[in-house]
């Protein structure tokens, strides 16, 4: 009786051993997977972070980013050729002359201005080129602002018109595509011939006013060096 009271007890005894061994093995598995897995997360978010420091290009960069803008602001101030070749008809004979850049002392434009012509102010947002042998010979160039109408601007032109003829007609000069979008319209007494033109420009208006005698084609060096005029 006391061997089988004995052997009841070592068997207990190694139950219990063997019990205690299989739930100290369960929580070391249990808290090995919980490290494991906070690894785990944590290397990827190292791959992660690493790929996307490794993805920006230098435009996303701060730097980058800097220096695009940079070099846009720097790219949008457009700077003009100090002279330009300008090609134009004068009493019948085609010419080819350097014209050299001027800005206007009056108003917010420069343009390119042939040798033999002068630029100068003639009154508040008013400037006339003329030509320099014969001063008779000359355009006014107004620059009118944005809010300036056209229509009430054609009705002045008219009426200024009307002073040198009654007799007022539509004006289309050939080989000027830029005046395509432009009112023109010009009179002459039999001596003096005036034109103007009114071209509507992106956010303001631009005037010509050219005076040329009748019997001399002398109005086409006038709209050459005009259609370089670039408000700054």
């Amino acid at each position: 009786m006391k061997k089988m009271k004995l052997l009841f007890i070592f068997l207990l005894a190694a139950a219990m051993l063997s019990a205690c061994g299989t739930t100290k093995k369960e929580q070391n598995a249990g808290s090995g997977g919980s490290d494991g897995k906070e690894n785990t997360e944590t290397a990827d978010d190292g791959t992660s972070k690493q790929q996307d420091d490794e993805g920006k290009s230098d435009d996303e960069s701060p730097d980058g980013q800097d220096q695009k803008e940079n070099e846009t602001g720097s790219g949008s101030d457009k700077i003009r050729l100090m002279e330009k070749n300008l090609n134009y008809q004068w009493k019948g004979e085609e010419k080819e002359e350097t014209a050299f850049l001027k800005e206007s002392d009056n108003q917010d434009y420069s343009l390119y201005v042939l040798p033999d012509y002068e630029l100068t102010g003639e009154e508040p947002r008013k400037d006339v080129l003329y030509l320099k042998e014969n001063d008779t010979l000359f355009m006014r160039i107004e620059l009118l602002p944005a809010d300036a109408e056209l229509n009430d601007e054609i009705e002045t032109a008219k009426s200024q018109l009307e002073s040198v003829s009654s007799d007022i007609k539509e004006a289309k000069p050939q080989g000027h595509e830029w005046l395509k979008d432009a009112a023109g319209f010009t009179a002459d007494n039999g001596n003096e011939k005036v034109s103007a033109y009114l071209i509507p420009q992106k956010d303001w208006l631009l005037k010509l006013t050219i005076f040329t005698p009748v019997k001399e084609d002398a109005e086409d060096p006038f709209l050459k060096m005009a259609e370089t005029i670039e408000k700054k």
